[in-house]
């Protein structure tokens, strides 16, 4: 109706008033469609002679348009190019060039459509056909495929909306070349631009249908099934019905949802009249039951379809029955078909793949020289997919036939392939990271094997649990190696039983023998037949050693030997003959040991063996066997590493049987022969003993100063020289040894036991009560090693100092530093504990019960824990607070039978005697009496209040029998002083 209109502004004025009657007729017929009448009537005009020639022109301009209403497009053609030469100026030029666009477009003369439109919009820019013309424009470079320039113009014709009368098409247009440059999110704007503004446009449901499909092609089949579910979709024709139809089921198949899928395509199937459309969704549905492994159901179809189309379905289905046959194992039936469609589309797109699947199936059948020929031709294939699969194939073909090197080129190259499919980069990766396993490279598998399971955990997770795991092992990497053991749960026997070796293996190697032991055993118990069950049983046996469980060990070793004579296993031998020394078999250890020396002279563990024998005589005291077996060790194996050691164990021997001459010359000869081996300072010690022995202390010293003498650059010399103080202090010659310490600082400034002198100073220093000498030096090994254990423990005696001495806020002040600067430390405890006791003595008592309970409840397995839970339970008695107090008294009473708990039992009878409750108190002294005897204060102690016990019951009998019991242990102290007070008091 718009062309009329626009017509219609023309009638009044374009005619002049001759001859109206024949314009009346043509006009009449023109507006009534009656085109082919009007054409006569217009013709009439343009042949008549009466008519002036401006008319005639008019008439021209109609005839033309009543041809292109009448569908004769190369005659309106024809016409409108005429009238526009004859008329230079009309009022009706600019629709004509309008009308010949619309023409030449409609017979896809694109580059001409073009020309007439741009004459339009270059000559009248202000043509109320301005808009509608770059609609056009747009149009003609969309049906060219020249989508860059449609998308301007199709933008263009949108801007001028007002002289557009194509308006909403030029947005659904716009949104359709977005379509097929693959931009279907912009598509979908556009589309639902038109079903929010423009829904009661014909090109609503369209614009529903598209955003359904643009969906579909971006894999979001979610929002796919929802658009094309719209009721806008049944405004559309039953062939567009249909083609919605047909994606939403697929939809649902992409989806994993084959019943909705195969509901709507058996409706299709039933009510179409279109046999291609039938077709397309039968094979949709037999596509369906492939993917539900229903090879047989859609063998049926795809057969039936390649037998009666003619069409792409035909060739897709000949494809598909091959796959069908494929996966149902009847391999020669799939190569006959796979083989027919290579012969008969061998350009076809899915030619390629059909050479993979043919490949595959010779690969299944090991006939690997077809299976190759087929696979290198899917490799030149240019389908991204189907190429990727192929190397993949052949990597895994090469991996099984063991050529490693090979295997990695094809894995490699597909990596080298920008893979989409996130299952290939998978398999590619999984493929590289056994290839680089078996090649050694751990480092290369363990990156792709990581990438897998960082992923996605799921795929192929046994094989790639297995794989990394062995990549571990073969790395060290024992805990991670278990971690992946452990997530295998395959059923694959054989990766089932590798996998139990392997974390058998894993635990002995992490010293987790106890684990070892439990797999190894299960193993063995489950394989007994296994080629290397030897080897196993052997590492059960070492296991068993291992976990110090020598006399399990010891019979293991002892079967497997038994079992097999010619067993070469000198470690075993060796580890066997411990097992039984160890197990309290010392005898037969002694045999194994020589056994060995003889079954495997030249074993590193000959001399070792000797050695042993020599150290089971000196453990059973038998120095005499001992000497003689380790002089035995230096004349068989005189090039023995061991020298220094036996010679040393020989000195060892002769002192001990009190030979203390001749000790003193092994000790010498390990000193003298290899000044820098690890016994020397063992050995300086032994010398140093045997002189003590002999009486002869400064013999040792002058040992001392002469080995440092004539060893000036040995590694031990400081130690050795420090040694010379701590004879002193052990003699108790404190003044000496604090001699002997400053000359020791100032001959090694550097040395590391530098804070050690200090504090042995103090030591001595403290034991003379030299206190303010002892305070310095304490200080001062403080200061060089506040954060090592000499330095707590030089804290530790300062504070004894400054309590003795009543200045416990030094005590605090130092505490404080030397906990800060010790958080982790194991004494951290032992600090807190007398952080506390120096608390209660400066009457901070709050804080003191904070402190004694943080080491009670955080370092509850350290004794400090149970001591600070009695200074609580005393401070509680102290302040009358019975309940506390019995609470954590008891505890420590009943768990601990030591001193600690003699004084925690003793206190918990003085909560009871200060409640007046003396039966409770009688039981508690009592229980302190019988169970802690040994501990003289705390027994004193409950029989003085035993004494008071029995007084406060009026029977002075058996309180004078327990001050009696007091003077019999205590004749001449503060304990028999009030013993005889209280007696005289009955």
């Amino acid at each position: 109706m718009k062309k009329l209109l626009i017509l219609l502004l023309f009638t009044n004025s374009i005619f002049s008033q001759n001859d109206n009657k024949i314009f009346d007729e043509a006009f009449k017929a023109y507006y009534d469609f009656n085109y082919g009448v009007a054409l006569k009537f217009f013709e009439q005009i343009k042949n008549s002679d009466k008519i002036d020639q401006k008319d005639k022109s008019i008439s021209k301009f109609y005839i033309a348009d009543c041809l292109l209403n009448l569908d004769q497009l190369d005659g309106a053609a024809i016409e409108f190019e005429e009238f526009i030469q004859e008329n230079f100026v009309s009022d009706l030029k600019s629709i004509a060039y309008y009308k010949l666009g619309v023409i030449y477009n409609k017979k896809n003369e694109f580059r001409k459509a073009r020309d007439r439109f741009f004459t339009l919009i270059n000559n009248f820019p202000y043509t109320e056909f301005y808009g509608s013309a770059l609609y056009w424009i747009a149009e003609s470079y969309n049906s060219e495929n020249k989508f860059a320039d449609a998308e301007d113009y199709f933008k263009e014709a949108i801007t001028n909306k007002r002289t557009n009368q194509f308006y909403v098409n030029s947005i659904y247009s716009l949104a359709q070349v977005y379509e097929k440059t693959n931009e279907f999110k912009k598509a979908i704007v556009l589309y639902d631009e038109i079903l929010t503004y423009y829904n009661k446009s014909e090109l609503s449901p369209l614009a529903e249908f598209r955003i359904g499909i643009c969906y579909f092609n971006l894999n979001d089949y979610d929002n796919a099934i929802l658009e094309l579910s719209d009721n806008q979709i049944n405004l559309l024709d039953e062939e567009k019905q249909n083609e919605a139809k047909y994606f939403l089921a697929v939809s649902h198949a992409r989806l994993n949802e084959f019943f909705d899928a195969n509901e709507i395509l058996l409706q299709l199937i039933n009510n179409s009249s279109n046999k291609d459309f039938v077709n397309r969704a039968l094979f949709s549905k037999a596509w369906i039951d492939f993917q539900q492994n229903k090879y047989k159901d859609a063998f049926v179809v795809f057969d039936s379809l390649y037998k009666t189309s003619t069409d792409s379905i035909k060739i897709l289905s000949l494809y598909w029955s091959g796959e069908c046959q494929r996966y149902l194992g009847n391999s020669k039936k799939a190569e006959e078909i796979f083989q027919k469609f290579l012969t008969d589309y061998p350009e076809h797109r899915l030619a390629s793949k059909a050479q993979f699947s043919r490949g595959v199936v010779f690969a299944n059948e090991s006939n690997s020289k077809v299976a190759e020929e087929s696979l290198q031709s899917a490799v030149l294939s240019n389908d991204i997919q189907t190429k990727l699969k192929a190397l993949i194939l052949l990597g895994e073909l090469r991996l099984n036939n063991k050529l490693y090197a090979e295997a990695k080129k094809y894995f490699t190259d597909a990596k080298n392939i920008k893979a989409a499919n996130q299952d290939l980069i998978y398999r590619i990766n999984l493929g590289l990271g056994v290839t680089n396993y078996f090649l050694k490279n751990y480092s290369d598998a363990e990156n792709n094997l990581e990438y897998i399971i960082k992923n996605d955990k799921s795929f192929e997770s046994d094989k790639v649990n297995f794989y990394l795991a062995e990549v571990y092992f073969y790395q060290g990497k024992y805990v991670a190696a278990l971690k992946h053991y452990n997530l295998v749960k395959s059923n694959d026997k054989l990766i089932n039983r590798q996998t139990l070796l392997g974390k058998a293996y894993s635990y002995f190697n992490s010293k987790d023998f106890r684990n070892a032991i439990e797999i190894f055993s299960d193993y063995i118990n489950r394989f007994p037949n296994d080629k290397n069950i030897s080897e196993i049983k052997l590492r059960l046996a070492d296991s068993y050693y291992g976990s110090k469980n020598f006399g399990k060990a010891a019979a293991l070793y002892q079967q497997i030997f038994s079992n097999d004579k010619n067993l070469d296993n000198d470690l075993a031998y060796y580890q066997f003959g411990q097992a039984l020394f160890k197990s309290g078999k010392s005898e037969n250890a002694i045999n194994i040991f020589e056994e060995l020396q003889v079954k495997f002279p030249k074993s590193k563990y000959v001399d070792e063996s000797q050695y042993v024998i020599g150290w089971i005589h000196f453990q059973q005291n038998k120095f005499d066997d001992a000497i003689s077996s380790y002089k035995t060790l230096l004349s068989k194996y005189p090039n023995t590493d061991l020298r220094p050691i036996v010679e040393y164990s020989i000195g060892d021997s002769y002192f001990n049987k009190g030979s203390y001459d001749s000790s003193i010359v092994y000790y010498s000869r390990v000193i003298e022969g290899y000044p820098n081996s690890q016994y020397i300072f063992d050995a300086v010690n032994g010398i140093q003993y045997s002189y003590v022995a002999l009486n002869q202390p400064e013999k040792a010293i002058s040992f001392i100063d002469e080995f440092i003498s004539n060893n000036p650059n040995s590694k031990f010399s400081d130690q050795i020289y420090f040694k010379k103080g701590d004879l002193y202090y052990s003699l108790e010659n404190y003044n000496q040894a604090i001699n002997s310490y400053k000359d020791f600082i100032n001959h090694y400034p550097k040395s590391n036991l530098v804070a050690n002198a200090y504090y042995w100073i103090g030591k001595s220093a403290s034991n003379l009560k030299n206190y303010d000498e002892a305070i310095s030096n304490f200080s001062s090994s403080r200061s060089l090693a506040l954060k090592n254990d000499i330095g707590i423990s030089s804290t530790v005696e300062l504070v004894n100092i400054y309590f003795e001495k009543n200045q416990f806020n030094d005590a605090y002040k130092i505490l404080e530093e030397t906990i800060a600067a010790n958080s982790s430390s194991n004494r951290i405890p032992e600090l807190l504990f007398l952080r506390g006791k120096t608390e209660v003595k400066l009457g901070s008592i709050d804080d003191a019960i904070a402190t004694f309970e943080q080491v009670a409840n955080f370092y509850n397995s350290s004794i400090y824990s149970a001591k600070s839970k009695v200074e609580i339970g005393k401070i509680e008695l102290s302040r009358n607070n019975y309940d506390k107090a019995e609470l954590y008294l008891r505890e420590v009473a009943e768990k601990n039978l030591d001193d600690l708990g003699a004084e925690a039992q003793y206190n918990l009878g003085m909560v009871y005697f200060n409640q007046n409750k003396i039966e409770e108190a009688i039981t508690h002294f009592v229980r302190t009496r019988s169970v802690f005897a040994a501990y003289d204060e705390w027994y004193t102690k409950s029989l003085l209040r035993l004494g008071d016990c029995f007084i406060k019951l009026n029977d002075k009998k058996q309180a004078r029998e327990m001050f009696r019991a007091v003077l019999i242990r205590h004749s001449n102290d503060s304990y028999a002083d009030e013993a005889k007070k209280k007696m005289k008091g009955l």
